[in-house]
């Protein structure tokens, strides 16, 4: 017996992301070139396809549903495969200028690296790079000051999120590094406000263990040498260990950490071919480290 498909269109996928990110349906006809009503009927006609509620109007604002939730991931992916479909089979020239953001409380050296490759392949795009804390390069994106960027969020979903990742920060030190039982244990850690740091002094808080900030550094690699030179403990994520660390297991009384969230965010609205490409490059190369790697599901 066959299996009746149903198809959600492009189009109509592509009036629901852009309502998602520009907040109303008005500005979402303007970017679409439509009316605002045929920009409702285009969602009722969604929700009509997928057999649930999508989007409810809270005043002048948009609510995604759990339903809605659930389907914005695969709409942004559906769209970027879609539109880099279209780039490749017109061979369009990949050319103008994109605004990325890289945090520097993650793995800052693993994306310049794939976005060293995506210069040398596409000489004619000017890159603007700016490397700051995730929560300020979120505000950026959230202002338009930015075309996409790689940020570390508390929780999942989030706003703009194309893919994201999970991981669980490790408990590190130099391999000859001592802890004396009679001291506060001395932590290397971001400023105030950053999830890793969060989830150390939560950690030991819970444990009732004594501790001190030894050293503090907004940049990943200050900490990485910090650490290396043994002035005290830190959590680290698997891609920025160095040789010459030593992991702290539960045995020896560090626990495991909660996960922190890695995203890739975009308004979709705002990219253009040479935006679609560096995300397909990132998508694919952090897939590369990180098999757990998933579409969005808000």
């Amino acid at each position: 017996m066959s299996r009746k498909f149903t198809n959600l269109q492009t189009d109509l996928l592509r009036t629901f992301v852009t309502a998602v990110d520009l907040g109303n349906y008005t500005e979402t006809g303007q970017a679409l070139g439509r009316t605002q009503p045929a920009i409702s009927l285009q969602i009722r006609r969604l929700e009509e396809l997928s057999g649930c509620k999508l989007i409810v109007h809270q005043g002048k604002e948009l609510t995604l549903t759990e339903d809605g939730h659930a389907l914005i991931g695969y709409a942004r992916e559906i769209l970027r495969l879609n539109d880099s479909a279209v780039a490749r089979l017109s061979r369009s020239s990949i050319q103008g200028v994109l605004r990325v953001g890289l945090p520097i409380d993650y793995a800052t050296e693993f994306f310049q690296t794939i976005i060293s490759d995506f210069v040398k392949a596409n000489p004619a795009v000017t890159l603007d790079i700016r490397c700051h804390w995730s929560r300020d390069l979120l505000s950026r994106l959230h202002a338009d000051e930015l075309d996409m960027t790689i940020a570390i969020t508390d929780s999942m979903p989030a706003p703009y999120v194309s893919h994201y990742w999970s991981e669980r920060p490790k408990w590190v030190c130099a391999k000859d590094f001592h802890f004396n039982p009679d001291e506060p244990l001395p932590l290397v850690l971001h400023p105030e406000g950053c999830v890793y740091r969060d989830r150390v002094i939560e950690s030991l808080n819970g444990e009732g263990r004594k501790w001190r900030i030894a050293f503090e550094s907004p940049g990943i690699s200050a900490l990485q040498n910090a650490v290396a030179s043994g002035w005290g403990i830190s959590a680290l994520t698997t891609k920025t260990l160095l040789p010459g660390m030593r992991i702290l297991t539960p045995d020896i009384g560090f626990p495991e950490l909660a996960r922190i969230h890695v995203g890739l965010f975009y308004k979709h609205v705002r990219q253009g071919d040479a935006a679609l490409k560096l995300i397909e490059q990132i998508a694919e190369g952090v897939g590369g480290f990180r098999k757990t790697i998933k579409p969005a599901s808000g």
